[in-house]
């Protein structure tokens, strides 16, 4: 699986050695609070965890895409998730994003949505690439619209209430930001 680095962060595929840190991450209610299920009770935060990676896995091997581990490039720290995922029963392709709590407000969830969205454009060759979050979200707005993303409409998915992104191949304009493919 390819990994991507860059100004300040390394995108590289999950390890086992990454399932403590990602649990202890996962543990963090503000870390689930708005994805599709929600914050994880404690007692559930290893399974949890367990799973996310499992489907990381499972994706890379079915589709050539999908999430990476997103590390501090200095420390080597793993501080969250982004990459690309198949939505359900759809043919789009989702970026998603999610970093602990001590990462937040620093750019670096927009650093690497940036690096996903030019790894689904230029590598996986996808014509569009779509972001969603609940509308109320609005850190997570905000790096979509950083990020490039439009604001599409509001729809219905993961039996949630969401307001939908999108950016197509082409309006995609790459920035001069580092950006390193290792292969």
């Amino acid at each position: 699986m390819p990994a991507i680095e860059t100004a300040r962060l390394r995108l590289r595929c999950f390890t086992e050695r990454d399932l403590e840190d990602y649990v202890r991450i996962f543990a963090d209610p503000e870390y689930t609070r708005y994805s599709p299920k929600g914050s994880v009770p404690p007692e559930q935060v290893r399974e949890a965890a367990q799973a996310a990676y499992n489907y990381f896995t499972y994706h890379w091997q079915q589709h050539g895409f999908g999430v990476w581990a997103i590390c501090d490039r200095v420390n080597h720290t793993l501080i969250g998730q982004c990459g690309l995922n198949c939505l359900p029963d759809s043919h789009e392709v989702e970026v998603l994003y999610r970093l602990d709590r001590a990462y937040w407000n620093q750019g670096l969830a927009t650093e690497a949505t940036k690096a996903s969205l030019r790894y689904g454009f230029e590598q996986v060759q996808l014509d569009q690439i779509v972001a969603l979050t609940l509308p109320h979200h609005l850190a997570s707005r905000r790096v979509m619209e950083k990020a490039g993303l439009h604001y599409t409409k509001d729809a219905q998915i993961y039996g949630l209430n969401v307001v939908y992104y999108t950016l197509r191949r082409v309006e995609y304009q790459s920035d001069d930001s580092v950006y390193v493919l290792l292969v």
